[in-house]
């Protein structure tokens, strides 16, 4: 940390509010810009960065800011925006659609994500009986369309009829009750 750095931070526990407001107003529209190219919402990035400040003017005696000033604010507005996105439950995309791929790739057997497996198990749970049994023969067992057919006595068009109608069901199932997905698979 340079010397400056530590003369503003013990300024700032002195309580000295023209140091305050010069940190403000260096840090301010950076870190505004900063949380906007996290949130994408310019009201709740101005939010969180005023959160911030009104944090560090209450708390300033407490901090241990080990790293430079403006490391600790950009990281401190970084875990702000990362915990707003999370209150609001927006999650990692690429999560998501791991797991409609696993749906459209009809491998469920293969999943290795245990709760995975479980929420995948527990859409399923929800789907009409026919469609449930049918998804459950294919992608559970492994089984051939033309086995699906005949261990319940249906017609193969019927199977792929009721498997694609299925598969629509899981997505709208899970997108219906993504957050609780979500936070079932600890994400």
């Amino acid at each position: 940390m340079k010397p400056e750095e530590r003369i503003i931070i013990q300024e700032l526990k002195k309580g000295n509010q023209v140091v305050f407001e010069h940190l403000f107003k260096t840090y301010y529209s950076g870190l505004v810009r900063f949380s906007e190219g996290i949130l994408f919402d310019p009201f709740m990035a101005e939010d969180e960065v005023q959160q911030l400040f009104v944090y560090v003017w209450e708390n300033v005696r407490k901090l241990e800011i080990n790293t430079s000033l403006k490391a600790y604010l950009y990281q401190a507005t970084r875990n702000r925006c990362l915990n707003r996105l999370k209150s609001i439950h927006v999650y990692d995309k690429n999560k998501i659609l791991y797991r409609e791929g696993i749906l459209n790739s009809g491998e469920l057997e293969y999943v290795e994500d245990e709760k995975t497996h479980q929420a995948i198990q527990a859409a399923l749970k929800q789907l009409p009986d026919q469609q449930q049994q049918i998804a459950r023969l294919k992608y559970l067992e492994g089984k051939k369309y033309a086995e699906v057919a005949d261990v319940l006595n249906i017609s193969v068009n019927t199977v792929k009829t009721q498997l694609s109608r299925a598969k629509a069901g899981l997505r709208k199932i899970m997108g219906r009750t993504l957050t609780c997905l979500l936070l079932i698979l600890g994400l």
